[in-house]
């Protein structure tokens, strides 16, 4: 039988989280799956299905030496780090590359490190469902969420026919069609044959190898390469593997491209945890629709104040009065403020601190 892997991209910066997310400790590191952080919720919702040999993190050169902080247990020859930011196809072929020097026959999970996700019964259910879909070394499965809102956040995967009558639902992906405008959302919602795109995938090494070939072939090249480079114990045949690889995400260069792709209807509840708004899920929220989330100490008071989210660490008192529909973040060195309605343009905001020159707050 061959054995699964698990490999959790662990590599953005969550510049939607500024202040509390920063270079050394990006919004992955943050305390929000009950006091955990989002990384190490990912690796043990992984215990039913992988053993901890098995699971790998992929991250950058600056958060790999802060990860033994976060995670002191994780093994660190299972921590692989990118020599530089290329988007999510190069990250998966260096992925592949590590667990194929190890089992060529491996059957690999691919997912982020920003999730929320439970129940973990449901979601281990869900994975073990789709490796047996993968098991044929063709096909490669992600997992679609059914949508409660027409989002604009969200890419969408059109589905087509079932594959079988097994449960968790899985049906043939028609079509990958990226975030599209509040029209298209609607309509996509009312059909009823869309759903969100996880970002969570299934698939065999072999399988992904010759997707990859197929549809991008300078990332199958690069693959290959770095497959023979580790199988050398060549770190820097790596490394110039890595960037020859094209700076693009997976979905493009491979999963609008390939022949069998299969989608898992998500039977569990699901949040990227995308920016602030998305702390409504894991927060303490108030009559007046005032969400908290606050870690060592801090408090919060509201006033005559609702809809707001308030993000605190430390010994600290955010008061809120008459105020409504703002994000307020104390974080160390930095408080931020902006309309809930704006907190998905942060990256606005970070690029002008650092345009600023002030690199001492990110």
């Amino acid at each position: 039988m061959p054995t699964t892997h698990a490999v959790i991209m662990a590599g953005g910066s969550g510049t939607r989280f500024w202040p509390a997310s920063r270079k050394k400790r990006p919004k992955q590191f943050l305390p929000l799956a009950d006091g955990t952080s989002l990384l190490e919720a990912s690796v043990r919702r992984l215990a039913g299905i992988c053993s901890p040999d098995r699971i790998w993190i992929v991250t950058n050169p600056v958060q790999a030496r802060a990860l033994p902080k976060v995670m002191p247990d994780f093994p660190r020859e299972q921590i692989l780090v990118e020599p530089e930011a290329r988007d999510t196809a190069p990250c998966v072929a260096l992925a592949t590359a590590a667990i194929a020097a190890k089992d060529h026959d491996a059957t690999m999970i691919l997912l982020p490190a920003d999730h929320l996700i439970t129940p973990v019964d449901a979601f281990t259910v869900m994975l073990q469902r789709a490796v047996a879909i993968a098991s044929d070394d063709k096909t490669l499965v992600t997992f679609g969420v059914v949508p409660d809102h027409p989002s604009t956040a969200y890419g969408y995967i059109e589905c087509g026919e079932r594959l079988d009558a097994a449960q968790p639902e899985a049906k043939k992906a028609l079509r990958f069609r990226e975030k599209p405008d509040l029209a298209t959302a609607e309509h996509f919602v009312r059909s009823g044959d869309f759903l969100w795109n996880s970002g969570i995938f299934v698939w065999s090494v072999p399988a992904i190898r010759a997707a990859m070939a197929h549809g991008n072939p300078e990332l199958g090249a690069a693959a290959s390469a770095m497959l023979t480079a580790m199988q050398q114990n060549k770190k820097s045949a790596v490394t110039r593997a890595f960037r020859r690889a094209p700076k693009t995400s997976i979905d493009y260069a491979v999963m609008e491209k390939a022949q069998h792709v299969a989608v898992v209807r998500a039977n569990v509840r699901w949040d990227d945890v995308g920016s602030f708004p998305a702390l409504t899920a894991v927060g303490q929220t108030d009559a007046a629709r005032n969400t908290s989330v606050l870690r060592g100490g801090a408090r919060s008071v509201a006033c005559e104040s609702e809809g707001n989210i308030v993000y605190a660490e430390g010994k600290r008192t955010v008061a809120l009065f008459g105020v409504k529909d703002l994000v307020v973040v104390a974080v160390g060195d930095a408080v931020m403020v902006c309309p809930k309605a704006r907190a998905g343009d942060l990256k606005v905001l970070v690029s002008r601190i650092e345009h600023e020159g002030l690199h001492d707050l990110l």
